[in-house]
């Protein structure tokens, strides 16, 4: 579970799995314990990082001592039918409201490692270095997926720039997991330069889309391709990869196997062909089980044939390369035209003093809605909002302008893999309107 979790949402998550024993580091013991004292089900905490056990919470090393004989002594086989045993209980990263949990099963996992060993996909033998968290999907399974390998993994605690490239040019790491937040700073950093990343032959970028003006960047500085992949927690990460085959600049790559994808009509549920867009539709052996504890919602995702409906919107062209679009639930709906914020957010980042940005559909009354762009410009930057709407009126259509202004930021809100956070820039921008 994500350490970063308020307290309404750990207690939301934690009535999901409703777990016997907790494990965690010994800086959140204390929200474990509130809990503990609130919920009958938890009946042990026990503390990962440290060898002093205390009133809130057991050791891990006393845990252990204490239960080791009787541990030993009642080991045995299990057979479990690996369709419907649960193996992970993961979080849907709630941008669009609170997490569901996603049930993951034995089956599911199998159908992952599987995939990674394809040679036809990837580089066998790697070297990695993790940093992405273990509370997202990404971090979790790509690290099984290095150790089940034999691959030597490094680990890290959190993303500090001088660390990190450090440990890449001590281990010479050669695969690098990577979200397009990492990227960018792979890709544009000065410091980059002070390290000798020779051995890094193959990088996989995830979690959100990446930036077509980032991945050519990145390229010039490592002279490495990108495997770009589309995929989400419910679908045991990826189900579409280029892999070592290159697929188009902006394609997700094609389906990897064990995997089936269609593209269906948002009005009439039909299956569309080539170059025609709707909604991304999953068929697999890594398709979670359900959500748990949430049979409505698990009823929601699927269609009466099984399909999972991602919500996400793309096409895929004539030789089965995939490209995601957008969000659907992130759509801005200008006069009936339905417009993506991705594809202004890929143009504001082409400007040399543009940082960051994030756009959303603020209320209309004669459109509907109306693109509002939140952006981080460079400091010694005098860009002004007119400046910006100007510069994406030279690049996109009409019903892609910033109609509803620029506000200048420090940060644009995102998840812990780089993900923008759309649900918290609605509420910037219900703040920002407030005030005009």
């Amino acid at each position: 579970m994500n350490p970063n979790y308020t307290p309404t949402e750990l207690t939301h998550v934690m009535n999901i799995s409703q777990p016997n024993i907790v494990f965690c580091s010994e800086d959140v013991v204390h929200k474990y314990a509130d809990l503990k004292r609130k919920m009958n089900f938890i009946e042990k905490i026990i503390a990962i990082d440290t060898t002093k056990s205390s009133v809130e919470a057991e050791s891990l090393n006393d845990f252990i001592r204490e239960n080791i004989r009787s541990m030993v002594s009642t080991i045995s086989t299990t057979v479990v039918n690996t369709r419907e045993h649960v193996a992970f209980i993961l979080y849907s990263s709630g941008t669009t409201g609170l997490p569901k949990g996603v049930m993951l099963t034995h089956r599911n996992i199998n159908a992952k490692f599987l995939i990674w060993k394809d040679p036809r996909l990837f580089i066998e033998k790697n070297r990695t270095l993790c940093v992405l968290p273990f509370f997202h999907a990404y971090g979790l399974l790509t690290t099984l997926t290095a150790l089940r390998a034999n691959s030597l993994t490094v680990f890290l605690n959190e993303f500090e720039p001088e660390v990190y490239m450090q440990a890449l040019q001590d281990y010479k790491v050669t695969r690098l997991y990577l979200a397009p937040s990492f990227l960018l700073f792979l890709a544009k950093s000065p410091l980059v330069l002070q390290y000798d990343l020779s051995s890094v032959n193959e990088a996989i970028c995830g979690a959100a889309p990446l930036k077509k003006s980032t991945e050519d960047e990145f390229k010039r500085r490592f002279n490495v391709d990108i495997s770009q992949a589309y995929g989400l927690t419910e679908s045991t990460l990826a189900v579409t990869i280029n892999g070592k085959t290159r697929s188009k600049p902006g394609s997700s790559g094609k389906v990897t196997p064990y995997s089936r994808l269609a593209i269906r009509d948002l009005e009439t549920g039909k299956f569309l062909g080539p170059n025609n867009a709707g909604e991304i539709c999953i068929k697999s052996e890594m398709v979670m089980k359900g959500y748990c504890r949430n049979p409505e919602a698990t009823k929601n995702t699927f269609n009466e044939d099984g399909w999972l409906l991602t919500g996400d919107a793309g096409y895929y062209d004539e030789d089965g390369d995939l490209f995601v679009t957008d969000r659907l639930k992130e759509l801005i709906k200008y006069k009936g035209f339905q417009v993506a914020p991705a594809e202004i957010e890929a143009i504001l980042l082409t400007h040399d003093e543009i940082i960051e940005c994030g756009v959303v559909g603020m209320p209309d009354e004669r459109a509907g809605e109306v693109p509002l762009a939140f952006v981080v410009k460079l400091e010694q930057s005098q860009l002004t909002e007119r400046d910006i709407q100007k510069f994406v009126e030279e690049k996109l259509s009409n019903q892609k302008w910033l109609r509803g202004g620029v506000v200048f930021v420090k940060r644009i809100p995102k998840n812990p893999t780089g993900k923008i956070l759309r649900r918290n820039l609605r509420l910037m921008m219900k703040q920002y309107q407030s005030k005009l």
